[in-house]
């Protein structure tokens, strides 16, 4: 090495498993590894899937409720409104006829 120091390698021989797997592509998940997984379930809290009251996300989802209620209900007005534009249009088409 450049600092004065010897480099020293030797070959190792590689280390294959005892248990090898009985189908190729499948991975053996060793029990320790299991046992933890399982305790880590056990563990977790359970948290609630809908929003609850004292979050923003609750206010948020019911501000978008009421802004697609207005939506929807803007939309409904002006689908009446064109119908009876086309009502009164196709009556005054009918009378010239």
């Amino acid at each position: 090495m450049s600092n004065g120091r010897p480099l020293v390698g030797s070959i190792g021989a590689p280390s294959f498993q005892e248990k090898k797997p009985i189908f190729y592509g499948h991975h053996v998940v060793d029990q320790l590894r299991m046992m933890q997984m399982q305790r880590e379930m056990k563990d977790a809290v359970s948290t609630s899937h809908c929003s609850q009251p004292n979050n923003i996300e609750y206010d948020m989802a019911i501000e978008w409720c009421l802004l697609q209620e207005r939506a929807n209900k803007s939309w409904r007005k002006l689908y009446q409104r064109q119908g009876e534009e086309l009502s009164k249009l196709k009556a005054k088409l009918k009378s010239k006829i």
